[in-house]
Parts: C-alpha cells; sequence; structure tokens
C-alpha cells in the first residue's frame, strides 16, 4: 500500500473512532435512537475494515509492538520517534478531553481539574523519572 493510501486510511480509521465517540455521546443523551445505532455500527464496520488495512496488513502493528531485539537498527529508530511523537500527542489530546469534559459539564468541576492538572505533571515528568529510577549514570 503506497503512503498516501496509508495515511487516507489511518484518517479513515481515526475519523471512526471519532463517530463511535459522538454517536455513544449522542445516543447516551437523546436513547438509542436508529441514526446513534447506524452511526455505531458503522464506525465499528469501517473501523475494523481499516484498522486491519492500515495497521496489520501492512505489518506496522506488528513492527511497532515487537521488542527491540527483534528489529534492525533502522527500524528500531523510525519505531522510537513514531512512540515518542504518538505519546504526546496521545497525552495532549488526552488532557485537552479531560479539560473539556471539565469546563463544559455545565458546572465548575474542580476534581477534573486538579485531575487534569496533575496528569499535565505526570506527562511532563514521567519520562526522565523512568531514567531516573532505570539509569545508574545518566
Amino acid at each position: 500500500m503506497s503512503l498516501a493510501n496509508r495515511r487516507i486510511w489511518v484518517l479513515i480509521n481515526h475519523l471512526c473512532l471519532a463517530l463511535l465517540l459522538i454517536s455513544f455521546y449522542f445516543g447516551k443523551e437523546t436513547g438509542m435512537t436508529a441514526v446513534a445505532i447506524g452511526g455505531l455500527a458503522l464506525a465499528v464496520i469501517v473501523g475494523i475494515i481499516s484498522f486491519i488495512l492500515v495497521h496489520i496488513s501492512s505489518g506496522l502493528w506488528k513492527l511497532t509492538h515487537s521488542k527491540t531485539d527483534k528489529l534492525d537498527e533502522r527500524q528500531i529508530l523510525i519505531t522510537h520517534e513514531a512512540l515518542r511523537l504518538s505519546y504526546g500527542i496521545f497525552a495532549i489530546i488526552s488532557l485537552v478531553v479531560l479539560l473539556a469534559l471539565a469546563l463544559l459539564e455545565g458546572k465548575y468541576n474542580i476534581t477534573l481539574i486538579v485531575i487534569f492538572a496533575a496528569l499535565l505533571y505526570l506527562a511532563h515528568t514521567l519520562p526522565s523519572s523512568i531514567l531516573a529510577w532505570t539509569e545508574k549514570e545518566v
């Protein structure tokens, strides 16, 4: 599969995740109408197909989940960079979602704000904490 096609399938896969969440929220708020159920079904079916095409068939899932002793130097470098970037993006998205929930709940939720602050701190300090814990010399 070409790079352009992989990118399209990645977008489709992630849009399916968004559709799943939106359909679930819509169904939870308004009752599981045919629209909500249809959105959920579409998201799951297309999500599974796109997952298989972009992650499984391409071998990228196996690559990113392999132990480093099974990879060559190039694979280690590109996997490390992908993991570094993806965990940063994941942390930002998670924190933005949590903050949005805290602010959009309709009332000021101090608990979610404190959790947001703690997770933001953890996202920034966890990598160096792991090095401090595991490495003799840094």
